[in-house]
């Protein structure tokens, strides 16, 4: 009996770790490097919900983070970002630069940067990433500029926050 016992977990813990998700959340980093004057934005999301946004927009397999990716996957998540992912600062809103992104086990990083930026005296990040499509995702986000640290959590009701320094 022991045995059987140990046969039937040996099955079970595999498929469990294989399920879905059952949270929909993800988690941006903004830091302000005053000595580069630059605001450089770390977005971490899962690869399977990223995916499956990117291919209801654009009816093609996506299959990221294999070899079969679609060679248009970079292209089609950096114009959804900027659609769905807005930073103002000091009422301007700002044109970074997406810099890339990076599969690390069911995560996708995405970089991006903000330039030329002198000061800050007040930032609103809106983020309605992954919303359409997941009605219960968190985006939390979290700041650190000039040495304040603050965190939100946006969500489909309220999709942006700011942060007064």
């Amino acid at each position: 009996m022991k045995t059987y016992k140990k046969f039937i977990w040996l099955l079970i813990i595999p498929l469990m770790a294989f399920g879905t998700h059952e949270y929909y959340i993800s988690l941006t980093k903004i830091k302000y490097v005053e000595e580069k004057k630059s605001v450089q934005i770390t977005m971490s999301y899962f690869i399977d919900d990223v995916e499956k946004v990117l291919e209801n927009r654009h009816e093609l397999p996506m299959e990221l983070a294999t070899k079969s990716e679609n060679k248009k996957s970079g292209y089609f998540l950096e114009s959804y970002i900027r659609e769905k992912f807005k930073v103002r600062i000091d009422e301007k809103e700002q044109t970074y630069t997406y810099l890339g992104k990076e599969y690390e086990n069911d995560l996708v990083y995405i970089y991006l940067e903000i330039e030329d930026v002198n000061q800050i005296k007040e930032i609103e990040v809106q983020n309605s990433m992954l919303i359409e499509t997941f009605t219960e995702q968190q985006n939390f986000i979290k700041l650190s500029i000039a040495g304040v640290q603050r965190t939100f959590i946006l969500i489909k009701a309220n999709d942006k926050d700011l942060l007064k320094l």
